[in-house]
Protein backbone atom coordinates (compact mmCIF):
# COMPACT_ATOMS: atom_id res chain seq x y z
CA UNK A 1 0.00 0.00 0.00
CA UNK A 2 1.48 3.52 -0.76
CA UNK A 3 2.15 5.76 1.51
CA UNK A 4 0.85 9.67 1.79
CA UNK A 5 4.50 10.91 1.82
CA UNK A 6 5.03 8.08 -1.73
CA UNK A 7 2.43 9.87 -3.40
CA UNK A 8 3.40 13.36 -2.54
CA UNK A 9 7.11 12.34 -3.82
CA UNK A 10 5.18 10.92 -6.83
CA UNK A 11 3.15 14.37 -7.04
CA UNK A 12 6.04 16.01 -6.73
CA UNK A 13 8.19 14.03 -9.67
CA UNK A 14 5.24 13.95 -11.82
CA UNK A 15 4.90 17.44 -12.49
CA UNK A 16 7.94 17.83 -13.99
CA UNK A 17 6.27 15.68 -16.83
CA UNK A 18 3.93 18.17 -16.97
CA UNK A 19 5.63 20.91 -16.84
CA UNK A 20 6.14 22.11 -20.39
CA UNK A 21 2.44 21.48 -21.34
CA UNK A 22 3.95 18.40 -23.78
CA UNK A 23 4.11 14.49 -22.70
CA UNK A 24 6.27 12.26 -24.05
CA UNK A 25 6.46 8.58 -23.70
CA UNK A 26 10.17 8.89 -23.14
CA UNK A 27 9.19 10.97 -19.90
CA UNK A 28 6.64 9.17 -18.91
CA UNK A 29 8.88 6.07 -19.12
CA UNK A 30 11.94 7.79 -17.17
CA UNK A 31 9.27 8.69 -14.29
CA UNK A 32 8.70 4.83 -13.74
CA UNK A 33 12.24 3.49 -14.00
CA UNK A 34 13.28 6.35 -12.18
CA UNK A 35 11.40 6.44 -9.68
CA UNK A 36 12.01 2.81 -8.63
CA UNK A 37 14.83 3.63 -7.76
CA UNK A 38 13.61 5.47 -4.66
CA UNK A 39 13.21 2.15 -3.49
CA UNK A 40 16.36 2.31 -2.00
CA UNK A 41 16.16 5.66 -0.26
CA UNK A 42 15.77 5.10 3.50
CA UNK A 43 12.30 7.55 3.64
CA UNK A 44 10.51 4.57 1.53
CA UNK A 45 8.49 2.41 3.57
CA UNK A 46 7.23 0.23 1.15
CA UNK A 47 8.74 -0.59 -2.68
CA UNK A 48 6.60 0.42 -5.36
CA UNK A 49 6.66 -2.36 -8.44
CA UNK A 50 6.61 -1.01 -11.80
CA UNK A 51 3.06 -1.58 -12.48
CA UNK A 52 2.40 -0.04 -9.32
CA UNK A 53 4.23 3.21 -10.61
CA UNK A 54 2.12 2.79 -13.80
CA UNK A 55 -0.63 2.96 -12.02
CA UNK A 56 -0.36 5.89 -9.67
CA UNK A 57 0.53 7.27 -13.16
CA UNK A 58 -2.34 7.18 -14.71
CA UNK A 59 -4.90 7.49 -11.79
CA UNK A 60 -3.35 10.62 -11.22
CA UNK A 61 -2.22 12.28 -14.52
CA UNK A 62 -5.36 14.91 -14.59
CA UNK A 63 -4.84 16.05 -11.27
CA UNK A 64 -1.53 16.64 -11.48
CA UNK A 65 -2.14 18.78 -14.82
CA UNK A 66 -4.85 20.32 -13.83
CA UNK A 67 -2.79 21.75 -10.63
CA UNK A 68 0.16 22.23 -13.34
CA UNK A 69 -2.38 24.78 -14.97
CA UNK A 70 -4.17 26.39 -12.37
CA UNK A 71 -3.14 30.08 -11.32
CA UNK A 72 -2.66 28.93 -7.81
CA UNK A 73 0.08 26.31 -8.58
CA UNK A 74 2.55 27.44 -6.57
CA UNK A 75 0.28 27.05 -3.26
CA UNK A 76 0.04 23.04 -4.40
CA UNK A 77 3.63 22.98 -5.31
CA UNK A 78 5.05 24.77 -2.07
CA UNK A 79 2.79 22.67 -0.23
CA UNK A 80 4.37 19.65 -2.32
CA UNK A 81 7.82 21.10 -0.74
CA UNK A 82 7.00 21.70 3.01
CA UNK A 83 5.24 18.29 2.74
CA UNK A 84 8.60 16.68 1.70
CA UNK A 85 10.74 19.37 3.81
CA UNK A 86 12.02 16.00 6.14
CA UNK A 87 12.78 14.15 3.33
CA UNK A 88 16.49 13.17 3.77
CA UNK A 89 17.39 12.57 -0.07
CA UNK A 90 15.39 15.61 -1.34
CA UNK A 91 18.99 15.33 -3.68
CA UNK A 92 17.12 12.36 -5.53
CA UNK A 93 13.83 13.72 -6.30
CA UNK A 94 15.92 16.90 -7.84
CA UNK A 95 17.90 14.39 -9.91
CA UNK A 96 14.47 12.56 -11.17
CA UNK A 97 12.73 15.18 -12.13
CA UNK A 98 15.70 16.72 -14.06
CA UNK A 99 16.06 13.19 -15.73
CA UNK A 100 12.55 13.54 -17.07
CA UNK A 101 12.83 17.03 -17.98
CA UNK A 102 15.59 16.04 -20.40
CA UNK A 103 14.26 12.69 -21.78
CA UNK A 104 12.03 14.45 -24.42
CA UNK A 105 15.76 16.08 -25.59
CA UNK A 106 14.85 19.53 -24.63
CA UNK A 107 14.56 21.15 -21.11
CA UNK A 108 11.95 23.56 -21.00
CA UNK A 109 12.06 26.72 -19.11
CA UNK A 110 9.11 25.39 -17.11
CA UNK A 111 10.77 22.18 -16.51
CA UNK A 112 14.22 24.21 -15.29
CA UNK A 113 12.09 26.43 -13.17
CA UNK A 114 10.17 24.19 -11.26
CA UNK A 115 13.47 22.31 -10.14
CA UNK A 116 14.97 25.59 -9.66
CA UNK A 117 11.66 26.66 -7.63
CA UNK A 118 12.20 23.56 -5.48
CA UNK A 119 16.40 23.77 -4.87
CA UNK A 120 15.53 27.20 -3.65
CA UNK A 121 12.75 25.76 -1.17
CA UNK A 122 14.76 23.01 0.43
CA UNK A 123 18.03 25.22 0.80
Amino acid sequence: MMTTQQHNILSLIAASIFADKRIFASEVEVFITSTQQLNRLKDMKSKLTEAELLQWYETHKEDIRQNISTPYFKDWFYDLLEKLSELRDKEALLDIMYKISIADGNVHVSERALITLAKRYWV
